[in-house]
């Protein structure tokens, strides 16, 4: 009896204590990790590897194109209920709906060229190049920005803490609480355009105009950095194995183990400003100024290369299909296959420097230097050549019967000495 009540007060103390432990973790820790939708921020996740579950259309429709008032190279990002989110040139940043509708314009100060990331609870955060990361809420009214010292056109990445991460053209690298106090900065050389990429170990990779790419420790210490050729302006995606993918203007892709040693180097003929995806299986894809779009093996060979009309600068969304989306400043979107043919292709009016979102029906979003957000989905088609052979089916059938109910009644007729007619 004894013991039977020593364990009830035991659970109880138990309980009493996790749940001042639940109370001690901050709300904002929770709410502040990236959103559980189709594309919460640029390439897709923390890691930026450009995979979506989803598959896109089999062949491009245009179902909407909604205009804003100047170019659009930010990409969009979407929200758990399907809102999609993107900035312009024209100093906003746009919430629209399924249906491509406005539901709201926040205004900045500067260009919007950055992506934005939207939190787990539907807070979204994007930089301007007036120099302020805002944190704007789901009803489009701001909820507080940071002041960096230069103009932003790097995309957030959100951690696992809640912490974003952002740099900015006066050289830093922000880490930011959820509730926009500033938590610690990171001094390169240069001004930073690349974006973040957080690792699974909870390491952000960052790429600097200073040639360097940098690796930190979550409380802003630096691991370690690795030279490339040149200035970096792509942002680096992170594999399964903490190998770090990053284009620089030396024309070359670099792949960094979690160590900071080169495991190795392709070599393009142009440069690389273009962020590399990661596909399922481990090939790696990136754009270049060459007009090419790469497929390389995880060692670093060349899988496939296709070439487009112009520069590439945007930078590759996968499918769960496969396929590889890639925009190019020979104003069309394309769609890979992957074995490097063309799938399809969809012009716009200008370049394409905006990467694909991948909505949760198939629908793929992203913007066009012709100030356009374009969405592009498969139509549904009747299919008449099967209606052609249900409807011949039916007929046949039709006649079949008849002729048997002809002969049926021919043979009582007969019998009773009477013709069929």
């Amino acid at each position: 009896m004894k013991r039977s009540v020593a364990l009830v007060v035991l659970s109880v103390v138990a309980c009493l204590l996790l749940s001042w432990m639940v109370l001690l973790i901050p709300e904002s820790a929770t709410l502040a990790r990236p959103a559980d939708s189709p594309w919460p921020m640029f390439g897709g996740n923390p890691q930026r590897t450009g995979q979506s579950p989803y598959s896109g259309p089999r062949t491009p429709d245009l179902k909407w194109v909604f205009t804003t008032g100047d170019h659009v190279a930010s990409s969009p990002a979407l929200g758990a209920d399907g809102t999609i989110y993107v900035g312009s040139t024209d100093n906003r940043l746009y919430a629209l709906g399924r249906d491509g509708t406005e539901l709201w314009r926040f205004n900045t100060d500067g260009v919007v060229g950055s992506s934005p990331a939207i939190g787990g609870d539907g807070t979204i955060y994007v930089g301007s190049y007036d120099g302020y990361l805002y944190a704007v809420d789901p009803d489009g009214t701001e909820l507080w920005r940071l002041d960096t010292g230069g103009a932003i056109a790097s995309s957030p990445a959100i951690g696992a803490d809640g912490t974003i991460y952002i740099g900015s053209q006066d050289n830093n690298l922000y880490a930011v609480n959820p509730d926009g106090t500033e938590k610690w900065r990171f001094t390169t050389d240069w001004g930073i355009f690349s974006s973040p990429a957080i690792g699974a170990d909870g390491t952000i990779c960052i790429g600097s105009t200073d040639h360097f790419l940098y690796a930190l420790n979550p409380d802003g210490t630096m691991r370690w950095r690795f030279a490339a050729g040149s200035s970096i302006l792509s942002s680096p995606a992170i594999g399964g194995d903490g190998t770090a993918y990053f284009g620089a203007a030396d024309a070359k892709l670099y792949a960094v183990d979690p160590d900071g040693n080169q495991k190795w180097s392709f070599n393009a003929t142009g440069e690389i400003t273009s962020s590399p995806a990661i596909g399922t299986d481990g090939t790696i894809y990136v754009g270049c100024g060459d007009h090419n779009l790469y497929a390389l093996n995880p060692d670093g060979s060349m899988k496939w290369s296709f070439q487009t009309g112009d520069y590439i600068f945007a930078s590759p969304t996968t499918g769960s299909d496969g396929t590889i989306y890639i925009g190019s400043r020979d104003n069309r979107l394309y769609a890979v296959n992957p074995d490097g043919s063309e799938k399809w292709s969809f012009p716009t009016a200008d370049w394409i420097h905006s990467s694909v979102a991948i909505g949760d029906d198939r629908t793929i979003y992203f913007g066009s230097f012709d100030n356009g957000v374009y969405a592009i989905f498969q139509m549904s088609r009747t299919n008449w050549a099967a209606i052609g052979g249900f409807i011949g089916g039916v007929a046949a059938l039709g006649a079949t019967v008849y002729m048997l109910a002809t002969q049926k009644a021919g043979g009582r007729n007969r019998r009773r000495g009477k013709s069929p007619g």
